[in-house]
């Protein structure tokens, strides 16, 4: 058995991002990678401006109260004309200055009495004054290459005056499941047979990470029909994934069948659960097979598979893997095992604000029940126990 970091480094640096790209408008490309550098095209803020409502006023000793108003700027209009010591301006948020404006007050600290204006707070220079180009310089990089276009990039990228942004194409999945033994969902369910979980589980999870998916069905225990459906996928699709028949079974053909028609890396990771694991390719389509039991499927799918779809996807290293936390765990385990263990957990905060890891039941490789309600994953290093108040590090799962 391999350990859960060497199989996760040496699964990621086989692979790389081969996807094209497209410009597409910025409705377009909601939550879409970033396939190019976008570079600053004008300074932010624009100009000098207001951060407030309130009197933008010429104080260059910081001596005075009492100002006279000399106009009004409210945002979208041309900056008044430049001050003069003693002067003030009516401005609002986001209007240009004026030059030699030393500093903005908040019409709640202020009192007018015709054109006079008394301030009743202390003035300290420069506040609430947005200076141009304080945030962001003509050329300076803007959006890095491999950025999930969130609404907040989107809304930067626009601000900026970009209508367009190369995007890298989508990923496109084909999921199989394998054996005899799986039937799908909705038929009769005969004597010795299991409904298919892993199929729709993997899909619609994918669906959630940005992947162009298709549902390939169920692959029989059939050596020649295997290798005819994997042929066919490996023209049509980037990625093909299976789960089942990674195992040593006799009866599993699935291995056998990725070989002869590609090559297959096959490993038994240390961890638990999802010791069966494989990958390589069919073609230029890549291939990953996961484990049968539903839950160990789930667990390397999110450990194992997202960190090299999200780098084949084009993404930033530091979003492939699952985002970690430490906690306080308020349980304990009894007997240490020799692999890597993932225990799915809820999350708490106790009455002194830490953060706690709560054990779910039944944790079970076949037991799905909790993958639903679990909040994360809790490392437990090989040949180690866990006792309560013990901190441990946490995979925080989507959503």
């Amino acid at each position: 058995m391999i350990d859960f970091d060497t199989a996760r480094s040496s699964l990621l640096d086989s692979h790389t991002c081969t996807l094209g790209s497209v410009n597409l408008t910025l409705g377009e490309a909601a939550n879409r990678v970033l396939a190019a550098p976008l570079a600053a095209r004008y300074p932010s803020p624009l100009f000098d401006n207001s951060a407030m409502d309130g009197y933008a006023v010429c104080d260059p000793e910081g001596r005075l109260k009492t100002f006279t108003i000399t106009g009004r700027t409210q945002a979208g209009d041309t900056a008044a004309a430049p001050l003069q010591a003693g002067e003030a301006v009516r401005i609002f948020t986001g209007a240009p200055l004026p030059a030699n404006a030393t500093a903005v007050v908040p019409q709640e600290e202020t009192e007018t009495d015709g054109g006079t204006l008394t301030v009743t707070a202390a003035i300290k220079p420069g506040q609430h004054i947005r200076r141009q180009a304080e945030e962001i310089s003509i050329g300076q990089e803007l959006l890095i290459k491999g950025s999930k276009l969130n609404a907040a990039a989107l809304g930067l990228a626009a601000s900026q005056g970009y209508d367009r942004v190369p995007v890298f194409d989508k990923l496109s999945v084909i999921v199989f499941s394998s054996g005899n033994e799986i039937t799908e969902p909705g038929m009769p369910l005969e004597n010795g047979r299991i409904y298919d979980a892993n199929r729709y589980l993997l899909i619609s999870w994918l669906q959630t990470r940005g992947a162009q998916v298709m549902d390939g069905g169920i692959l029989p225990d059939d050596l020649a029909r295997t290798e005819t459906a994997l042929a066919y996928a490996a023209k049509k699709f980037d990625v093909i994934i299976t789960s089942g028949g990674a195992s040593v079974g006799e009866a599993d053909y699935l291995k056998q069948a990725i070989e002869n028609t590609g090559s297959l890396t096959t490993h038994t990771l240390a961890i638990k659960p999802g010791k069966p694991f494989a990958w390589g390719h069919i073609g230029n389509a890549k291939v990953f097979v996961l484990p049968g039991n539903p839950v160990a499927a789930f667990v390397t799918a999110h450990l194992l598979l997202l960190p090299v779809l999200n780098k084949l996807m084009g993404k930033q290293e530091r979003n492939w893997t699952l985002p970690k936390i430490t906690a306080k765990a308020a349980f304990s385990t009894r007997k240490a095992i020799k692999r890597r263990e993932f225990l799915r957990v809820g999350i708490r905060i106790d009455d002194n604000g830490e953060t706690q890891a709560v054990l779910l039941p039944n944790q079970g490789s076949a037991m799905l029940g909790t993958c639903v309600t679990a909040e994360a994953l809790c490392e437990v290093p090989a040949g180690q126990t866990v006792g309560e108040g013990d901190t441990v590090t946490l995979y925080l799962l989507p959503g």
